[in-house]
Order: structure tokens, then sequence, then C-alpha cells
């Protein structure tokens, strides 16, 4: 997306120590890709990066669009310039996949490629559109734009949705087709659930342009804009969730992996680059991370940013610039929080028990067989299944009072490009002290 504008982002993930439940720690290093490697200088305004695993082998197909009908694909090796058929600024790109990618523009540009060329779509009026996305099975493609358009893509031509609101808005992302967020100028937020768009109360916390948006589910959703802005929506209101920062102009983009993963790409109050990164507790600027070709060791600044899994980042900005996410490392998925905690007392006996990782994982891999929870050599029953990052073990009947339970995820959970955890995940917590009992007819009893 523009500068204005909102742009997509996406996330990396962190390694988690043994028996550690707190927001985890890597090794990490962003590196500029040789600025000799990338066939243009104009400003890249998005990215959006795809992967699929082919013979144990991961293959990735990156997009990245920009100035002048700028289309720039890549397989992480080599950059080639793609031809887009218009001279209009392109501003967003989203795919389904790697042969079905949309991007937007001015002028009311809506792209598509098929995995052989980029055909222009008719979009009715020319305004300019700024974001794109849509859910992975393909049932809702939004884009956005000036003056409060939104379009929503049928399958074969693209339909105004109407809405009550005329500024221009800069970012969308949504959790499901019924569930869709806007931002835009003038802390503008739109919520769509399925039936209308409906502008939601950003009250007295901003009144900067929101530039991007992006949640791990409907009751964790960020917002980034102007002057560093940061909100969060949990699911009833939007709060300020920038913490400590400072000398921040904008933040442009925002992605992530998980509630504990997450990355904002913008430009400092010095007009270069930065990128903030957020553990699951606060947000800490990554700038000191990354390695650039030039003597300035300066980061142009960044647009947007976008990435297939904690291994496959990638951000772009300014003048051709793109970097991409580097572990010094091997990175594996984490696990960054568990509930209860490990080395909780007092647990409820009918709680469920449940593990959020920094990675989106492979469902498959999460079951009865690879999550499990022991009394000592005792095995408990129970159904397992997974979503939105988090993994739960739902007992088949309450636990036992007074026991120290054993909870463990083992290194054949996987993530979603076949990345296992490092090792088995454990931790444990003792359940509550059986109830006195006080009821009535023993209280009578000890009356008499």
């Amino acid at each position: 997306m523009r500068l204005k504008s909102g742009t997509m982002v996406w996330m990396l993930w962190f390694f988690l120590p043994l028996l550690c439940t707190s927001a985890p720690s890597f090794a990490q290093r962003w590196e500029q890709v040789d600025p000799g490697e990338i066939p243009t200088v104009r400003m890249l305004n998005d990215v959006w990066v795809g992967a699929s695993i082919s013979d144990g082998r991961v293959d990735l197909r990156i997009f990245s669009v920009g100035e002048e009908g700028t289309i720039l694909s890549s397989d992480g090796e080599i950059w080639e310039e793609q031809e887009s058929g218009t001279i209009q600024d392109l501003n967003g790109v989203w795919g389904i996949s790697p042969e079905n990618v949309f991007a937007v523009g001015n002028a009311g540009v809506t792209i598509h490629f098929d995995g052989d060329t980029w055909e222009e779509q008719e979009s009715g009026p020319p305004r300019d559109l700024n974001d794109v996305w849509g859910d992975p099975t393909g049932q809702a493609i939004v884009a956005v734009g000036d003056s409060g358009t939104i379009l929503s893509f049928d399958g074969d031509t693209w339909v105004e949705m109407g809405n009550n609101n005329h500024w221009d808005l800069n970012g969308i992302w949504g959790f499901s087709p019924r569930d869709i967020f806007a931002v835009g100028v003038n802390g503008t937020i739109l919520h769509f659930d399925g039936e209308a768009w409906k502008e939601q109360e950003s009250g007295t916390i901003t009144i900067q342009n929101l530039n991007s948006v992006w949640g791990t589910s409907s009751d964790n959703v960020y917002a980034v804009g102007d002057e560093g802005t940061i909100l969060r929506y949990d699911g009833n209101t939007w709060t300020d969730a920038s913490g400590n920062l400072s000398s921040i102009a904008a933040l442009n983009s925002v992605w992530g992996t998980s509630p504990c993963n997450i990355y904002a790409v913008g430009e400092s109050s010095s007009l270069v680059g930065t990128i903030l990164h957020f553990d699951g507790s606060s947000w800490s600027v990554q700038d000191s991370l990354v390695s650039v070709f030039s003597d300035s060791d300066v980061i142009d600044p960044l647009k947007g940013i976008h990435g297939a899994s904690i291994r496959n980042i990638y951000a772009v900005g300014k003048e051709g610039f793109v970097m991409s996410f580097d572990p010094q490392d091997d990175a594996f998925p984490a696990v960054c929080s568990t509930s209860p905690a490990h080395g909780s007392e007092g647990v409820a006996v009918d709680a469920d028990i449940s593990a959020v990782f920094s990675a989106v994982m492979d469902p498959a891999t999460v079951t009865g067989d690879t999550f499990t929870l022991v009394a000592g050599s005792d095995t408990v029953e129970g159904t397992v299944f997974y979503s939105d990052n988090t993994a739960v073990f739902d007992p088949d009947g309450n636990l036992a009072y007074a026991t120290t339970y054993t909870a463990t995820l083992s290194a054949n959970v996987k993530d979603n490009l076949g990345v296992p955890l490092e090792n088995d995940f454990r931790w444990t917590f003792t359940t509550q002290n059986e109830p006195t009992d006080t009821d009535g007819s023993c209280f009578i009893s000890v009356a008499r």
C-alpha cells in the first residue's frame, strides 16, 4: 500500500526454552537483498509471500508491487520484473495461491495473475484502491480505497459494497468472510459482520491516519498508523497498545504468525526505515538486527511486510528496497504461553489445558498422540483440537483434586510448512484441594 495508506504484513516466531512459558527469544537477522538483484529502483508498496511443500522442500513465490505498475516476482533466489499492463501505481497485493494473485492501485486499477500473465479487471469508478485482502478459500476478496470505496470480487467482476463512510480507507484484513476490518484516515475503523459495514469507535485513542490492520482472531486485531500509532481490538473495544515507543513517524504495515510474533514496519522520525516486533508482551525496535548494502547502515523507509512461515519473511519499501528475514540459527516454532501456566497451583479441576504457538501449525499434527496429559503414570483421556494458533486438550471428565499433572507437546507437532518443535515441550500444574463440605445439612448436624 501507499505511505498514506496501509500495507500488508507478516511475522516471525521465537525459540522457547523447555518448561518456559514466557515470551520466547530467538536469534534473528534481517538482511537487505542485494540491490543489484532487484530490477527496479521504484517504490515498492506491498508484498505477498506464498509457499507450498513439494517433496519435502518449500517452494516460495514472492510478489511485490509498487510505483508505475511495477510488479516483482521471486522464488527467493532470483528477482524478475513482470509486465503488469498498467502504468498506475499499485498499492496492494494478495493471493490465494501463486497462481491466483490480485493487485490493486490508483485510478481503480485491479489486476489478476493466473500463474502466467497479469490481466486487468473491471472495477467501476476510477477511485484509488489502496489494499486488497481475501480469505484463504477465496470466498471473500475485498479491496478498499479512497472516499470510503469498498469493492468485493464475486468471481467475475468487482462490485461496490455500500457503506456510510467517506474517509479514505488504507488497509483491510479479515478473520473470515463475515468478520472483516478496514482502517483509514482520521482513525477510521470499519467492521463487516457478513451483512453490513459499521463504523467502530477508536474513541479518543487516535485521530491519526491508520494504515494497516491484521490479527490472529476476531478478538485479537491490531491496527497501525501515523505517529507510531498501534491499536488493539479485544473483541469489544480498541485500546492503545503502543507501550513506550517513541520517535516513530509512521507505521505502514502490520503482520504476524501468532499473538506472540507480530511485526510492524514503517519509518522513524528521522525518515529512515524501522522494524518493530511484538513478542506477546511488548513491542521492541529491531533496527539494530539489520544488514544493509550501504555505508550508512540504515534502512530505507518500509511500506509492506508479509511472510509464509517463521523462516520466510520479506519487507519492501523505498527505491526497490527489499529485506528478508534470515535467522542466525535454525528457526523452530515454539510455545509462547500455556494455560494453566507452568508451575500453577490451585487449578480448577474442570479446566481445559491449552498452549499458544508462535507459528501457524499444521492441525493434522496436533492430536491425542502429540498432546498428552498425565498424572504420574496415569494417562488422562481427552479430546485434542487446534484453532487460532492454539492447541487445546479437553479432558473427558474433571481432573483429580490436589494432583500434579504434566502436559506434553511432542516434537512431532509441526508448523504449516512442516517444521517441527525443536524438542518436546512440557509443563506442570497442580489442581485445587478438594473443597470442605459446608452445605446446609452438615451445618445443622454440627449445630445439634
